[in-house]
């Protein structure tokens, strides 16, 4: 039995449409509203102001439109090592400094 058109294996598979800019306005605002912060206290569009929404939310639109997309492509390697919790328990210690061998034997 062969997968659904559409369905996650199946090769046909389309990539969603890109977000227009007024869907990632509300994505943006969305998830700094969680995050506790407010756009709207800064003015809508000012060239004098350090900042301002117009900006802000054109600054992150290029932020998730760019380098978002890069890291969701990324792999990771299947050949290399994962990292560890305590790197320094995977180093080999030197006989005599490990606590089992030498002279003292407690």
């Amino acid at each position: 039995m062969s997968p659904n058109p559409g369905s996650p294996g199946s090769p046909s598979r389309r990539r969603p449409e890109d977000p227009t800019d007024e869907e990632l306005d509300a994505f943006i605002r969305t998830r700094l509203q969680l995050a506790g912060i407010d756009l709207s206290v800064l003015p809508e569009e000012d060239p004098d102001a350090p900042a301002d929404q117009v900006r802000i939310r054109a600054s992150v639109r290029r932020f998730l439109r760019g380098t978002v997309q890069s890291l969701s492509r990324w792999e990771l390697d299947p050949g290399l090592w994962p990292p560890a919790l305590y790197p320094s328990r995977m180093m080999v210690a030197p006989p005599g400094e490990d606590g089992l061998h030498g002279d003292d034997h407690g």
